[in-house]
């Protein structure tokens, strides 16, 4: 009985404590900084020599890539192998330190676009309201039919251009184009012809002989519309004598090169004396970075298609090993009465060098 009424024990329960630990066993242990990975020596040297070499690259081609030998042999290769660099640099930031992966990344783009001529024109002006005479122009070096003159004819007939400047066209025209151009006004001298839907007027030669090189240009005087327009078709001295010579002669590039920027001082003083809207286009052998490419800026005239290209508007290269083109050395000038309206080339098939097409607005003469 009396274990009954006495009071009922309460069980005490109580989590487990670990035992405390001595001083000596105490976790001194604090948590560490989180330390990020350097970027190897190696790698950022590298990323920042190569990027002054492509800034260099860049100011050269702005002053003139044709200034220096090397410079003159780079023009003529395809600009696409400066970015095999960044490429490899891009892969290293990967393995070794993603957060400096910007610069390759940059670099890339550099090449893509400056290094490169990439264009792109925003906008096209709008003439609709305008009078004036539309027309289409189109150059073309047809490597003297050697491509076949099937594939030529037929590069032509797809252009349906108003305009056409043939450049060493030797006895095409008997072995093909005769159908064709029918319905044109015809003009042939020398490695031209010069075909337009317009009336012809006058038709003469300027020379650019120089001792290593006899070349002409043909000059045509155009009715089209109520204005005269001046039109020059060019050929300039290829460059595969100077880069075939290069293992020999490291100067050969600089003089072949020298010989052209003579034949185009020489246009340029023709230029200067025109009157009225002028035309000027054909196989300058020389990309627009050429400070050959200067002296027709002096005579006011602009290139086509940096103004209203989109792309690239390589015009050679096609028929080498590579098998696409990567050079443009055929280009279109314009005086300032003119208004480009678009400027792309044409097909691949007919020869080495794609024609470069250019739609243009001429206003009536005020």
């Amino acid at each position: 009985m009396s274990d009954m009424n006495s009071p009922r024990r309460l069980r005490r329960t109580t989590r487990f404590q670990p035992p405390p630990l001595a001083p000596e066993e105490e976790d001194t242990e604090t948590p560490r900084p989180v330390t990020r990975p350097l970027c190897p020596k190696w790698l950022a040297v590298a990323t920042f020599l190569y990027a002054l070499f492509l800034l260099a690259l860049t100011a050269i081609n702005l002053i003139g890539s044709d200034r220096l030998w090397w410079t003159a042999l780079n023009q003529y290769l395809p600009q696409w192998v400066w970015g095999i660099t960044p490429c490899c640099l891009l892969f290293a930031f990967v393995k070794r330190y993603r957060r400096g992966m910007w610069a390759a990344i940059l670099m890339v783009l550099w090449v893509v676009f400056p290094i490169m001529d990439f264009r792109y024109a925003l906008w096209h002006p709008n003439v609709e309201n305008r009078k004036g005479t539309r027309l289409r122009l189109m150059t073309y070096n047809v490597k003297n039919g050697y491509y076949g003159h099937d594939r030529m004819t037929r590069t032509i007939e797809e252009a349906n251009a108003d305009v056409i400047l043939l450049q060493q066209a030797h006895g095409t025209y008997k072995d093909g184009l005769v159908p064709y151009l029918s319905k044109y006004h015809v003009f042939m001298v020398d490695q031209y012809i010069f075909a337009s839907k317009f009336p012809i007027l006058e038709a003469d030669t300027r020379d650019l002989n120089v001792p290593q090189s006899r070349l002409v240009a043909l000059r045509c005087r155009l009715a089209i519309g109520k204005r005269v327009v001046t039109v020059y078709s060019v050929h300039l001295l290829s460059p595969r004598r100077g880069i075939t010579n290069f293992r020999k002669n490291t100067e050969a590039m600089f003089w072949n090169n020298r010989i052209r920027k003579i034949q185009g001082y020489r246009l340029g003083q023709y230029l200067k004396y025109e009157w009225g809207p002028v035309l000027l286009a054909g196989d300058l052998n020389a990309p627009v970075q050429s400070s050959i490419t200067e002296h027709l800026g002096d005579a006011n005239l602009y290139n086509a298609f940096n103004l209203a290209g989109r792309g690239y508007g390589y015009t050679y290269g096609h028929t080498l090993p590579l098998r696409h083109s990567f050079t443009r050395i055929d280009h279109i000038f314009a005086s300032r009465e003119f208004v480009t309206l678009d400027c792309f080339t044409g097909s691949a098939e007919g020869s080495d060098h794609r024609p470069l097409i250019a739609d243009m607005f001429l206003p009536d003469e005020e």
